[in-house]
Formats: C-alpha cells, structure tokens, sequence
C-alpha cells in the first residue's frame, strides 16, 4: 500500500509541475508582449530622465567653465605663476657679444632676443629658468615654430638664468641663435606666456612648486631688425 501511495503522489504531482510551469510561461509571455507594446520613444524619454534625475541629485549636467587664453600686445601685463610679465619687444640681433651666445657668423646665424619685464610676486625668491621642458617661469616663454627653450640673461649684467626677487622689477633677455632662413625683420612672430598651479609639498616633493604648466596668454608682434655698428 505504501508503494501505491508513492506511485499516486508522484503521479498526482506531475500535472501541478506542469501546471505551474505554464503559468509562469503565460506570465512571462505577457510581459514580453507588454514591453513591445510600449513604444520605443517613451522608453528612451524614460531612461533620460532618470538620468537627468540621478545627475540633478549631484549638481546636473553643466560642464566646468574654461576660461578663454588671453590674447595680449607688446607692453600689456601677464599674471601667471605668480609672475607678472611684460613683453617689451622682440629683436634680431647679430652676435655683438653682450650675451653669453655664441652663433656661427659663417653660418649667417643670428640671435632672436625677447626681451620682458617681469616681477616675482611670489613672496620668496625664485629662479627665471627650470630644469623642467615645460617650465612655469620665465624660460617658459617660447617662440611659435621653436622647438627649444630660450636662454635667459638679465639685461643689466647679462647674468645667466638670475634670480627673481620678489617685488623687484628686473628686464630679462630670452635668446635664441636661429639660422639666417628661420627669421627676418618685420617678420610676424606668435609667442605664448605660460601659467601654472602653486602646491605646497609636505612630503616627497618638499617647499613651493609650480606644475600643471599651460599657456596663460598669446602674444603676436613684429620682429625689429638690430645690426651691428
């Protein structure tokens, strides 16, 4: 009798499987044909704005502001790195031994000299030049179309890569020696000003330093023609 038992139990289970398993067919069938009934449209409207819901909740969809690059003529100030920077004029000079650069005459090489006021407003001392290709300082000031840094002199002394006191107005020299092709009097020549972020290091990189260097500002004017005597 137990074994009869068992054998109509497992019989009479096998229709309420199949029972149930038809149902949750039917369920799921309907819910498919639920969503294909919605259009494709609302859907799209409704996933953007649970996105725009979500985003709202952490300050919304508006990009950061960037501010424009300044462009500047010669004779106008440029804050940045903690400088102020005055372009005054730029020059060809042939080699009349001021500076410690030294063109190749035969070659008809000659210096291209950018000459800029500059004011450290830091409240320490700093250096005009970096070891660094991207300098934030005064030697971070190229030529459009140059590939190197400029060699810094004061105008004064003719003192290599001085030292920026702060809230000392002091006239820099940056020189290039270019080839007798690569520029000519009244040529227009294009230079950017750099700009760069102050940190206070704490561990590894210890003191003030500047970083993150970028192009502060733009500047375009002609090139002077200077011969020697």
């Amino acid at each position: 009798m137990a074994g009869a038992n068992k054998a109509q139990e497992s019989v009479s289970g096998a229709p309420a499987a199949s029972s149930n398993a038809d149902a949750r067919a039917k369920a799921l069938g309907w819910a498919r044909q639920s969503i294909d009934l919605v259009p494709t449209s609302w859907m799209i409207t409704g996933a953007a704005a649970v996105l725009l819901a979500a985003t709202a909740l952490f300050g919304g969809l508006e990009a950061a502001a960037v501010d424009p690059i300044a462009e500047v003529v010669v004779g106008e100030t440029v804050t940045g790195s903690d400088l102020e920077m005055t372009i005054t004029g730029v020059e060809l000079r042939d080699d009349r031994g001021e500076l410690a650069v030294f063109p190749d005459e035969e070659q008809g090489e000659r210096v291209l000299v950018v000459a800029v006021d500059v004011v450290n407003t830091f409240t320490a001392p700093r250096s005009s030049t970096s070891l660094s290709e991207s300098s934030p300082v005064v030697d971070g000031i190229r030529v459009t179309g140059v590939d190197e840094k400029g060699e810094v002199f004061r105008a004064d002394d003719a003192l290599r890569s001085p030292m920026l006191q702060p809230d000392v107005p002091v006239r820099l020299l940056l020189t290039w020696i270019v080839g007798p092709d690569d520029f000519a009097g009244g040529d227009e020549i294009a230079l950017t000003l750099p700009d760069s972020t102050h940190y206070v290091g704490t561990s590894v990189m210890r003191g003030d330093y500047w970083d993150e260097v970028q192009v502060g500002a733009t500047l375009s004017t002609t090139i002077d023609e200077v011969s020697a005597p």
